[in-house]
C-alpha cells in the first residue's frame, strides 16, 4: 500500500470515527448502559497490562520531549519533524503492538476500538514525518490536527473500557514535557 493509501486509509478512519461518536451520549451527556456494560468485560489482568503499557508510554513520550527546546539549531518545523515526530513513530508501533495483542484476551469493543485506533494515528505520523520534512507547514498542521482528533477518540474508547492510565492525551504530555 503506497503512503498516499494509507493516509487517504486514515483520514477515512477519521471521518467514519467522526460519525460514529454521534449520538453516543444521552441528553445529559452520560455514556450509554453499553459502554458501561462492555467495561465489565475486560479481565483484571488485561486491564492491568494494558495500563501498564500506557504508564510505560506515558513516560517513554515525555523523555522524548525532555530537552527538545535546549537546541537552538532547529527551526519549528524541523524541531518538531526530526525530534519529536520521528521518535515517537517506533514508540507508537511497539505500544501499538503490544495493546493489539491483548484485544482478544479482552474481548471487550470499547478496548479493540483504542488498539486499533494506534494504525491510523501511526500512518498520520509516518505522514507528518514526510510533509514535515518537505518543509510543508500547512501540510504538517493538518495532520497534526487529525492526530488530535484520532487521539480524542482513542481517550474515549480508553475509558469506556475502563483503560483509566490510557484516557491521556499523550500529546499534551509530550508538549508539556519539553519546558521539562
Amino acid at each position: 500500500m503506497t503512503l498516499a493509501h494509507r493516509t487517504a486509509l486514515a483520514v477515512l478512519c477519521l471521518a467514519v470515527l467522526s460519525l460514529s461518536a454521534c449520538g453516543e451520549a444521552d441528553d445529559a451527556g452520560s455514556t450509554t448502559q453499553v459502554k458501561s456494560a462492555t467495561h465489565s468485560k475486560v479481565p483484571a489482568d488485561v486491564l492491568a497490562r494494558a495500563n501498564s503499557t500506557c504508564r510505560e508510554f506515558r513516560q517513554e513520550i515525555a523523555r522524548i520531549g525532555n530537552g527538545v527546546l535546549a537546541d537552538p539549531a532547529f527551526n519549528t518545523l524541523e524541531l518538531t519533524t526530526e525530534r519529536l515526530v520521528k521518535p515517537s513513530i517506533p514508540l507508537l508501533e511497539q505500544t501499538a503492538a503490544r495493546q493489539q495483542a491483548l484485544e482478544p484476551a479482552a474481548g471487550n469493543p470499547q478496548f479493540k476500538l483504542y488498539a486499533d485506533l494506534f494504525d491510523p494515528v501511526i500512518v498520520l505520523a509516518q505522514r507528518r514525518l514526510s510533509v514535515g520534512r518537505a518543509e510543508d507547514y500547512v501540510q504538517s498542521k493538518q495532520i497534526e490536527e487529525m492526530m488530535t482528533d484520532l487521539g480524542l477518540e482513542q481517550m474515549k474508547a480508553a475509558r469506556g473500557a475502563g483503560l483509566d492510565q490510557c484516557d491521556v492525551d499523550f500529546q499534551h504530555v509530550l508538549l508539556s514535557s519539553l519546558s521539562g
